[in-house]
């Protein structure tokens, strides 16, 4: 079984959700992305050398959530994820939700950390990890997959 959180870098764990990371800016967007597609995403900006800010990770939901600058929620329109506009951490944006049991942050260790994720680079790497991960899965048959 491949564990829930992967990644090849090193990350500084700021454990429970408050406060909030010191290199985050007053006014930000966040995009939300599974955890198994938004980490592998994020660790090919990161071999990139692409700026990646602190990431919020929500164990109970399998959500991870991407502080990016401010005005990304207008111009995001991606399938793989979902920007909303503002500071706001909810693990989804509609209906009920049940209560987070478990969420931590995740940062790159200076001095190569950022304020904020790059949105261009992010859709980018989400977009590219999507589709590797759907042609890998549909090699495997009847085999689940969650892309």
């Amino acid at each position: 079984m491949i564990p829930l959180l992967t990644t090849r870098h090193t990350w500084r764990i700021q454990s429970g959700e408050t406060p909030l990371p010191p290199t985050l800016p007053s006014d930000f967007d966040v995009v939300r992305v599974s955890m198994g597609l938004g980490m592998a995403s994020i660790d090919t900006m990161l071999d990139a050398s692409r700026e990646v800010g602190p990431l919020l990770c929500c164990i109970t939901h399998r959500v991870l959530l991407v502080p990016v600058e401010s005005g990304t929620a207008d111009r995001w329109l991606a399938p793989h994820s979902a920007c909303t506009s503002g500071p706001s951490f909810q693990c989804l944006t509609r209906g009920y939700q049940p209560p987070c049991r478990a969420r931590f942050w995740l940062s790159v260790p200076e001095p190569t950390a950022a304020a904020v994720t790059e949105p261009a680079g992010l859709h980018e790497s989400l977009s590219q990890t999507r589709a590797r991960m759907r042609r890998v899965c549909g090699t495997r048959g009847r085999e689940a997959c969650h892309a």
